[in-house]
């Protein structure tokens, strides 16, 4: 059950987590910066969909979310150079992979320029404060069943064409970011212990993580020039993505997400 004074405590705490990460980030854009930036993010993103309409809707809000969504656009060119670079590095040395590493650094720190412009941004305005006396508990409810409605519907009807066709990479993706706001949505309810439904895209995200962080880097491997240590790489990070595929596969059979689903 959510509450105004549950929601306006956690959407404080995720506001004010985001002002930390963009401290943090803007001082050292490391990859674990940049990884916890983009969940604080998307919590925050998550919190701000439960709003009263007349609240999400004013000006002042609508360029605060945009900043941030465009903070979120660049820095996912940044996470996936990082994912690139960690797996690199676990393959052996030699010149080969050297000079990815020292091209990617390079591409690396030409999009951070541009995301910390924007980090800067959302420091000055995270978005609006939220207070309970601000809210209504009847609104907020409807809102909060209408957004776990809608989400539990796409996932459902979402899930049979990822589970049955392995190469939907995009569809994967986009399965991925509506577990993480359905999971993030569910977790600003008051409960005793996680749900089963939680329990199910927590351990669905983490999967889904492993897949997409699997394409990002199978995606780049292609676009290079073929040679035996790019294609033994390409092998391994292709025989570990459909492990991973096949653990979701089996993970997703029972869906307990579908009590949420709109009825036809």
């Amino acid at each position: 059950m959510i509450t105004r004074d549950s929601f306006a405590k956690e959407y404080d705490k995720f506001a004010k987590a985001l002002t930390r990460r963009v401290k943090a980030y803007l001082r050292d854009p490391n990859a674990e910066n940049v990884h916890r930036l983009r969940t604080a993010t998307r919590r925050l993103q998550a919190a701000f969909a439960l709003l009263p309409k007349t609240t999400r809707k004013q000006n002042k809000a609508q360029k605060a979310m945009s900043r941030i969504r465009e903070l979120m656009k660049v820095n996912a060119s940044v996470r996936d150079q990082d994912i690139i670079l960690s797996k690199l590095s676990m393959y052996k040395e030699n010149p080969r992979y050297e000079r990815l590493i020292e091209d990617l650094r390079k591409s690396r720190k030409s999009h951070l320029e541009q995301a910390k412009e924007l980090a800067l941004s959302v420091q000055k305005n995270p978005g609006p404060r939220v207070k309970p006396r601000d809210l209504s508990e009847p609104v907020l409810r409807r809102r909060y069943d209408k957004v776990v409605r809608k989400l539990g519907s796409k996932i459902t009807s979402e899930l049979p064409l990822v589970r049955e066709d392995p190469s939907k990479m995009e569809e994967l993706h986009v399965v991925r970011r509506d577990c993480k706001q359905l999971r993030y949505v569910l977790e600003m309810g008051e409960f005793s212990r996680p749900s089963k439904p939680l329990v199910a895209l927590r351990t669905w995200q983490d999967l889904l993580g492993t897949i997409r962080d699997h394409d990002v880097m199978i995606a780049h491997l292609r676009r290079l020039n073929k040679s035996p240590e790019i294609q033994l790489a390409l092998n391994t990070e292709t025989e570990s993505r459909n492990n991973s595929y096949r653990k979701f596969v089996e993970a997703s059979r029972e869906n307990p997400v579908s009590r949420f689903a709109a009825k036809p």
